[in-house]
């Protein structure tokens, strides 16, 4: 089956190298771009590289360096995509260790490659969900309606471009976690990864000097250097309960 250009990206790192290839052939006939890594310090740098994946699939037991070495380190260089884990073990001790570093759901081998699919399927739909959150939220001195696609400070309208605008949504819809400037290009920008990013900073600055803060320790836009951005410090003030990111 061919995948579409923005069929979502998969990285599988699987040291079984029998099941990470009919892995990657079952994602791809249900219409999955995939990627293949058989050892944790080449699933790291897959993890890590930009532009980043949609999702990972994560073996716990590698050669090299364990999936819940990968996983940490990958969530520490600022990486937020939702990572499936796989493995063998399958005590409670080993799930809320992949739980606590950061694993967004858990499989233990064997397992049938239709409930692999709908796992996949589930986290997608859950990430795809969270970029279309409504609610009106409180950021940086500005009051943004996700609904109403507005924003506000103090009761008064405030300017931005539909750019601006766009990104400022973006980010809020992932607050506290980074977005790559290639996932922003893709994303936000509808372009491919290999244009030149230099144009988001600038948009990012324009959205900084409507916002509260003075400096980089102040700004709800913080940067993740060599990486992007990522939105901090948002609170929810309608359409559900107050919440923080």
């Amino acid at each position: 089956m061919k995948q579409e250009k923005n069929a979502p990206y998969i990285l599988v790192v699987e040291d079984d190298s029998e099941l990470s290839t009919s892995l990657m052939l079952f994602l791809e006939s249900e219409g999955y771009r995939v990627k293949l890594a058989e050892d944790g310090e080449s699933g790291r740098e897959e993890a890590t590289r930009l532009p980043g994946y949609d999702l990972i699939v994560l073996d716990a037991k590698l050669p090299d360096k364990s999936g819940f070495q990968v996983l940490r380190q990958a969530r520490t260089e600022g990486v937020q995509t939702p990572v499936l884990m796989l493995t063998g073990l399958g005590d409670h001790e080993h799930k809320m260790r992949g739980f606590h570093l950061g694993a967004d759901d858990y499989l233990t081998k064997p397992f049938a490659t239709e409930e692999l699919l709908a796992r996949i399927e589930a986290l997608l739909r859950r990430e795809a969900q969270a970029h279309e959150e409504g609610g009106v939220f409180h950021v940086g001195g500005l009051d943004v309606d996700l609904n109403e696609h507005t924003v506000t400070r103090d009761g008064s309208s405030v300017s931005l471009t539909d750019l601006e605008q766009s990104l400022l949504e973006y980010l809020l819809r992932r607050r506290g976690r980074t977005a790559t400037r290639e996932q922003i290009l893709r994303d936000v920008w509808d372009l491919p990864a290999e244009v030149e990013t230099r144009t988001i900073d600038r948009h990012v600055n324009a959205l900084r000097d409507v916002m509260d803060g003075t400096d980089e320790k102040s700004w709800a836009i913080q940067s993740v250097y060599g990486i992007g951005y990522k939105l901090v410090g948002a609170e929810r003030s309608s359409a559900s309960p107050a919440a923080t990111a």
